[in-house]
């Protein structure tokens, strides 16, 4: 005979509950006849009328025990072979998932039935022959369950350490008198899977993410060689041995997360991506939540990937870790994180860790990517050619494209190299906006003026970083050299002679962004937050392949101090690690300074080139004043300035300042800029300065 599946959960529920009044009606009748249950005092809820028509039912004793038996032996028959769809019944995915055991499973349904039900509460009540009794315990487990002859069975299965206690279905309070007469009721969450709601559980909103179905291998940009390694590690999980854990260690925007969701989706799971930098810091509620998330992990199918794990353990406290592995102790599913890199152990566990290092794509791979990321809506860009380009990560290449298409659909159009340099900058706004600037000045080479051996110094900086393929990759320098990859420059001298104006410029000829770092937000008085700053710029500046600037370098360089404090000793750990992560670095970064002989020894030998822009002579001072006149503005033939430079000795800077201080003088006398107008703008800039004119 073909049996009707539920057609949802709500008639699964409703079979549930009248399995589980049976149930309950055959213990009362039992305890009636053999007389261990007396009548029920009414106490003002009307339970005596209630339950005298259970217990007075019209056929007695053994007779209707075993009438009822039938019927709960009828009743969990059809529970079995209706519920058949775990997809459609959530009750039923909780049976499979967790491989409950045929008592475990009428341990949940009467939870249920308790809750959702007060008919079953009622019932309850009068077998427990106490009326003020609010919830279940493991005494009523007992009678309903497990009987005489299951006492280990239910020492077993109702522990704090059971499936059901200890993934939160259930929820057990210790009682200070007994530990029998301890309240176990339904937890939340199961009451929301017994009504039907299928989602994370809403106490892990902000924590967790699942991808219930992540793309696979060949959805996404991978080398041969790390697919093999992860397929083999995904093969290997699973097992009655766990595995050890799996950890990819790169710069954020690499990958890390994507890789490790293709794994779980070749061995048939989701992935569940938990945040770990949002887990609770209170070591009783980061257990709870993390044996949550172990349960939402298994009751989806789903593998745990802990993201930026190495923030668990972050400023030497290991009591979280210690948490994560004692949680982790009976999880032989697979189970994976994300690190940055340079923790070379960000996790110890019981399981062990394998730590692979996820590489940097080469040319070929990002343009791979980007025709991957831009689905054919970009058949004009030369994609090599932006591939060449811009090294970016794969993170940012999907960022970026996304962002393209968003401004090429508006204007119904292919997206074009223009869209996709602006969705690259997009990306890094995003990602440096709390702690950098970006510049957009549009001054042009002509308008540098600077001596022949700063002009000479700047070519050679930009053709480094111009044939840096040729010599790292090509000529395998890159394998000689295993760090300090990146270029750096110190640009010393008085202010206003130029030094941020060369580096911006030298952006503006690579064709890349450059974004000056605020000083003031990079510096924090709490320990370590000025490391994870630093790291948080360096890691999208190498994602993004944008030009770090760190204006007035000597505030964060500074030579490291003789320790006398402890202030003085993590002042010193700041600079070391700024020392480290600048050797790691594999971007470009500027310094300015007009303080150089605060900087750091340590810094200056790790700097690739050092520039210094000395003050203009007559001769440069002259060509500055004039290349600072617009060519629409109207000046008089009367403007002298060779004598204006021979007579102030200034930078570039503050004659920018007199220039612009005259010209408004003009303007609010109504002509245009006159000598005088310069002349006394320069006299004012020069007692600016501290000199007496």
């Amino acid at each position: 005979m073909c049996v009707e599946p539920f057609k949802g959960p709500t008639e699964h529920l409703d079979a549930v509950l009248a399995f589980v009044n049976v149930l309950v009606e055959r213990q009362i009748v039992a305890h009636w006849e053999t007389g261990k249950l007396a009548r029920l005092d009414d106490h003002g809820g009307g339970e005596a009328a209630l339950f005298g028509r259970v217990a007075h039912g019209t056929t007695a004793g053994a007779n209707r025990v075993a009438e009822l038996d039938h019927e709960i032996a009828r009743l969990e028959g059809e529970l079995s072979e209706r519920a058949t769809d775990a997809d459609q019944l959530p009750l039923e995915r909780v049976r499979q998932r967790f491989a409950l055991s045929a008592s475990e499973e009428r341990v949940l349904a009467i939870a249920i039935a308790a809750e959702v039900s007060p008919h079953t509460r009622g019932l309850l009540r009068y077998l427990a022959n106490d009326g003020r009794r609010p919830v279940l315990d493991r005494a009523l487990y007992g009678v309903l369950v497990y009987g005489a002859r299951g006492r280990a069975d239910q020492v077993h299965e109702l522990g704090r350490r059971s499936t059901l206690v200890d993934n939160r279905l259930l929820e057990a309070t210790e009682a200070t008198d007994s530990v029998m007469y301890a309240p176990i009721r339904a937890s939340a969450r199961l009451l929301e899977l017994a009504y039907g709601v299928v989602r994370i559980d809403s106490e892990l909103a902000g924590i967790v993410e699942l991808v219930a179905e992540p793309p696979g291998f060949d959805a996404i940009v991978v080398s041969p060689e790390l697919r093999a390694q992860l397929t083999g590690l995904m093969a290997g999980a699973g097992g009655i041995v766990a595995t050890p854990a799996i950890i990819l260690a790169g710069p954020p925007g690499c990958g890390r997360r994507t890789l490790l969701g293709a794994t779980a989706h070749g061995g048939g799971r989701g992935a569940l991506v938990v945040r770990c930098g949002d887990l609770p810091r209170d070591p009783d509620a980061f257990a709870y939540v993390v044996r949550a998330i172990l349960r939402e992990a298994t009751l989806f199918g789903a593998m745990p990937i802990f993201a930026d794990v190495h923030q668990i353990t972050e400023e030497g406290e290991r009591t979280r870790e210690r948490l994560l592995d004692r949680a982790l102790a009976g999880w032989r599913e697979p189970i994976a994180a994300t690190t940055s890199v340079g923790n070379a152990q960000p996790l110890k566990l019981a399981r062990g860790t394998i730590v692979i290092e996820v590489p940097t794509l080469g040319e070929g791979e990002r343009e791979a990517m980007w025709r991957l990321s831009l689905h054919g809506s970009a058949p004009d860009v030369d994609l090599a050619n932006v591939a060449a380009r811009f090294p970016v990560t794969p993170g940012m290449i999907v960022h970026a494209s996304r962002a393209a298409e968003a401004v090429a659909s508006a204007r119904d159009a292919h997206v074009g190299d223009a869209d996709l340099q602006l969705g690259l900058r997009s990306a890094m706004d995003e990602a440096l906006a709390a702690l950098g600037t970006r510049l957009t000045k549009a001054q042009r080479w002509e308008d540098l003026v600077a001596t022949a051996e700063v002009m000479d110094a700047l070519r050679e900086f930009v053709a480094r970083i111009q044939f840096r393929r040729r010599v790292y990759e090509d000529w395998g320098f890159a394998d000689k050299y295993t760090k300090g990859l990146g270029l750096s420059a110190m640009f010393t001298g008085p202010p206003g002679t130029g030094k941020t104006m060369a580096a911006t410029l030298i952006a503006a000829r690579l064709g890349l962004d450059i974004y000056q770092v605020d000083v003031s937000k990079i510096v924090s008085k709490f320990i370590g937050e000025t490391e994870k700053n630093l790291a948080q710029v360096f890691d999208a500046a190498e994602a993004g392949h944008a030009i770090i600037l760190f204006d007035e370098a000597d505030a964060m360089f500074a030579s490291r101090g003789e320790v006398k404090s402890s202030v003085d000793r993590y002042a010193n750990l700041e600079i070391n690690y700024l020392l480290q992560r600048l050797e790691r670095f594999a971007g470009i970064t500027i310094l300015t300074t007009n303080l150089a002989a605060s900087i750091d020894p340590a810094f200056k030998r790790r700097i690739s080139f050092t520039v210094e822009f000395p003050m203009p002579e007559e001769v440069e001072r002259e060509r500055i004043w004039k290349a600072h006149i617009p060519s629409r503005a109207t000046i008089a033939a009367d403007a002298d300035f060779g004598w204006l430079a021979k007579r102030h000795v200034m930078s570039g800077g503050h004659i920018r300042n007199a220039v612009l201080r005259a010209a408004f003088l003009a303007a609010a006398e109504g002509g245009g800029i006159r000598f005088e107008h310069l002349r006394r703008a320069a006299e004012v800039e020069a007692q600016a300065m501290g000199r007496v004119v």
